[in-house]
């Protein structure tokens, strides 16, 4: 019987060990090359400066004792006596340095103008910085209200703008209405904070012209009112009727523009809604008429407060709500009770001691 021949087995230990044997050369390669860095009598690129730079062209290592000079970048200016060159030391580090000898390239200072005010947003003037110009009350600016300081290919520094100037604020005559006017219409230029005011023109109809709007106008800026001119226009709000409830303030059978009507409800019934309405632009009643319901009023109410337009408030909050009333009344009634007991306790008083004194004088002059 003969031995079957050896075959190599694919996973022998001696591959493994070459595949070893590899990466140990690699490691102890780098080793090598960092023992070989850490003895070399060199030193590394220097380090590099935001405003200044080399004076010659960088190369891969230097030697020690080897002197290399900066100079400030361009848009940059050296100032003395901060050091510019530096030593390659046997450590195989540079002497250090700073770039706090070079500083930015700086714009002309600039003025106020006339009436108006520059101010420096960050608090210098050199280039990349920014200033903005504001003028006085009554004067409007003309020009650029915000310039920066820029670097041209040169390395100088300027203003990308020319400073602004302000000029006296002027407004011309305020727009005219239909079926109205205003005031001081001969006038051609108004000043600053010069005022007109509008009115309604009679109307030859049966109603009346309402004046919807603010009445006076001012020149707020320059060609610029301080609002819209207002309206001249017949505002007429129906007769306001409340089932189970009356007016209380007005009986009036025509009612215009910002008319009041207050609310009460009968006896018997409680109101939802606000106590007060008026007339407003678009004649109709602002809130929405109230609603008197039947039966006593809820303790506890959910429903939020009612603005309307004219911005007077509900009953709940309002002077003329009954729950206030209720409280005035109560005062008046508790205020009255409480003057009526102290008046009679002075006269009380009084007649006392006016007892005392008479027998008083009795006694002593019979």
């Amino acid at each position: 019987m003969t031995a079957a021949p050896l075959t190599p087995d694919p996973t022998h230990p001696r591959r493994r060990r070459k595949s070893y044997t590899f990466f140990s050369l690699g490691i102890y390669a780098e080793a090598l090359l960092f023992l070989l860095s850490s003895l070399s009598d060199a030193c590394e690129p220097p380090t590099s400066f935001e405003a200044m730079e080399l004076k010659d062209k960088p190369k891969p290592h230097y030697a020690i004792g080897e002197i290399i000079e900066y100079t400030c970048k361009k848009g940059y200016l050296y100032l003395s006596p901060y050091p510019m060159t530096a030593i390659c030391q046997p450590n195989h580090t540079w002497i250090p340095i700073s770039d706090h000898g070079c500083i930015k390239v700086q714009c002309t200072m600039l003025q106020d103008p006339s009436f108006g005010k520059v101010h420096y947003i960050d608090g210098r003037f050199s280039w990349g910085a920014r200033v903005k110009y504001t003028c006085m009350n009554g004067y409007y600016m003309v020009g650029m209200s915000i310039l920066q300081c820029e670097l041209n290919g040169n390395g100088d520094a300027f203003w990308n703008g020319h400073p602004p100037s302000c000029k006296k604020v002027y407004c011309l005559p305020p727009p005219k209405i239909k079926n109205g006017t205003h005031t001081f219409t001969d006038i051609k230029v108004f000043k600053y904070h010069e005022a007109v005011i509008y009115s309604c023109d009679p109307n030859p109809g049966p109603d009346k012209f309402s004046l919807v709007g603010p009445s006076m106008l001012f020149c707020a800026g320059h060609n610029t009112w301080s609002s819209n001119p207002p309206e001249c226009k017949v505002v007429k709000c129906p007769f306001p009727v409340l089932q189970n409830g009356r007016q209380i303030s007005r009986t009036e059978k025509k009612f215009s523009y910002q008319a009041l009507v207050l609310f009460e409800c009968l006896e018997g019934f409680y109101m939802e809604g606000s106590s007060m309405v008026v007339c407003g632009a678009k004649s109709s009643w602002e809130p929405s008429l109230p609603q008197c319901l039947k039966g006593p009023k809820p303790s506890h109410s959910t429903k939020p407060p009612v603005y309307g337009e004219s911005g007077y408030p509900s009953p709940r909050e309002g002077i003329f709500g009954q729950e206030f009333d209720a409280w005035i009344i109560a005062l008046i009634v508790v205020t009255s009770v409480v003057g009526v007991i102290v008046i009679c306790l002075i006269i009380l008083r009084c007649s006392e001691y006016r007892k005392k004194w008479v027998s008083l004088c009795s006694s002593e002059y019979p």
